[in-house]
């Protein structure tokens, strides 16, 4: 499933340029020669045993996918939903307005967003994961195993919310610095954070500037929380 890599290329840089192959591919012609594509306009499934090349979901469809293989792109467009669950996607892209939701053990390599879009991420696994414009991230949980990018405008924004969190500018392989902490359930994580001055493609990326950390409760104090209620609750 995963793409040969060129010698002397870095993971990071090739896949900056493979997110943004895809994009051109999908803004450049509307008659891509696809292997295998489907288009949802109206809600759908895609589920174990299924398998595209690429899928497209426009309109306010909402598109639940459980199982399958999308080997090359998945793109929400206009203001649709994508709940992803489980499977392979080696491309899943979010562009106007959509909105991605990522639970489960899904699988791919790049998740990018672009214009208005929006992710709510709790768990799967995902190589990179970049956002340009004025998108919007969630992450709660799952796996971000290189790199996140933010590059946009000031209100493209990553919030997450977990426990025990911290930055450290200094740390990580891409930089930006690192995020590391605990998800909610208790799993730890880290996340490196992507950085560039005067890079090739103009301007400066400093992922760092769009990221926002959010406290949560550790689930112990949840726990006692719950319980004095109890008791008061009793006494009452």
């Amino acid at each position: 499933m995963r793409r040969p890599r060129k010698s002397g290329e870095s993971g990071g840089m090739l896949k900056v340029r493979v997110f943004l192959v895809c994009l051109s591919c999908l803004f450049g012609s509307t008659n891509v020669g696809w292997a295998v594509s489907k288009w949802f306009y109206e809600d759908g499934v895609i589920q174990e045993g299924e398998v595209y090349s690429y899928v497209g979901v426009y309109n306010d469809a909402i598109v639940d996918m459980t199982g399958g293989n999308i080997t090359d792109q998945l793109t929400a467009r206009n203001t649709s939903t994508v709940n992803i669950s489980g499977g392979f996607v080696f491309a899943l892209v979010g562009l106007d307005e959509s909105r991605i939701n990522i639970i489960g053990s899904v699988q791919g390599d790049i998740l990018g967003l672009q214009g208005s879009a929006n992710v709510n991420m709790s768990g799967g696994t995902f190589d990179i994961f970049e956002a340009y414009n004025s998108a919007t991230g969630i992450l709660r949980g799952g796996t971000i195993s290189d790199y996140v990018l933010a590059y946009g405008a000031d209100d493209l924004l990553i919030s997450v919310y977990g426990y025990n969190l911290a930055y450290n500018p200094d740390a990580g392989s891409h930089g930006g610095g690192q995020v590391t902490g605990l998800w909610g359930d208790g799993a730890p994580f880290s996340i490196d954070l992507y950085a560039v001055y005067n890079p090739p493609y103009g301007g400066t990326i400093d992922t760092w500037s769009h990221i926002s950390l959010h406290e949560i409760p550790e689930p112990c104090t949840l726990a006692l929380l719950a319980f004095g209620a109890i008791i008061r609750l009793r006494r009452r």
